[in-house]
């Protein structure tokens, strides 16, 4: 593994050879701006006391459309071109024949896309601090805490996923389309599919599609319950998704 950060630095440099990364970071930061001020505007108004089901801080991130569908877009986006590109260009065959194995090759651009994932969730945190400091209003840091440790795990899972697609074609675009579709199901379908079954008396089928629910999941991480089988699900997806493009790549070595 001691190639890993190697091939992490080029893959982070390579994103910035072209557009394509300053623009989803730009997007995301349009998206943080308008969503914390939807966050001020909520707690500006005079209302009741809020529940903590209606409480604009527990809805900040996790319950913001903008944010669930950039998330849609900037994954697949972000990992596309991954091993897509290395196939196209011939330059996986370059890296199968030097002194690196295909766990290096996979977990350094992993690491990378992790790594940008991460930094389009910056913009929603540098606001807190001024809400809480500048604004006056103190809030409760442990479900934001909470809130981090979920978003992370989740990343992790879903550029995991974006790698293994990205091993499969030499296609940027087919890449990024499988990825969208595998993570639509797992952020929208499993969410229409606990209720659905709900209303029909399948409860078992609910309660099965309500577990692995991300949208779920991450609200209750913003309400400050780190559930730790959420966390597991998340870890045990990732890991699986780098065995399967570690064992793919291996083979193609094989070959």
């Amino acid at each position: 593994m001691r190639h890993v950060p190697t091939i992490a630095a080029r893959e982070l440099a390579a994103y910035f050879l072209g557009p394509t990364a300053y623009l989803v970071m730009l997007g995301f930061q349009v998206v943080a701006f308008l969503n914390f001020w939807e966050l001020v505007e909520s707690l500006a108004r005079p209302q009741v006391e809020f529940s903590s089901l209606r409480d604009p801080m527990s809805a900040y991130i996790s319950g913001s459309t903008p944010f669930w569908f950039g998330i849609l877009v900037a994954v697949p986006v972000l990992t596309m071109r991954m091993l897509a590109e290395e196939n196209r260009s011939g330059t996986i065959e370059t890296l199968a024949t030097a002194p690196i194995t295909e766990a290096d090759i996979v977990v350094g651009k992993w690491l990378a896309g992790v790594v940008m994932y991460l930094a389009l969730l910056v913009p929603f945190a540098i606001y807190l601090p001024f809400l809480y400091h500048q604004g006056r209003y103190p809030f409760d840091v442990g479900p934001f805490i909470s809130l981090g440790v979920g978003l992370t795990t989740m990343g992790m899972a879903f550029v995991a996923i974006g790698l293994f697609f990205s091993s499969l074609t030499r296609s940027q675009v087919v890449a990024a389309i499988w990825t969208f579709v595998a993570l639509f199901v797992l952020v929208v379908m499993t969410l229409l599919a606990a209720y659905m079954p709900a209303a029909r008396g399948w409860t078992a089928w609910s309660d099965a599609a309500r577990h692995v629910a991300v949208i779920r999941q991450i609200h209750d991480f913003a309400l400050g319950r780190l559930d730790l089988r959420a966390v597991a699900l998340h870890l045990s997806a990732c890991v699986f998704a780098l065995y399967a493009t570690t064992t793919l790549l291996a083979a193609r070595r094989g070959c």
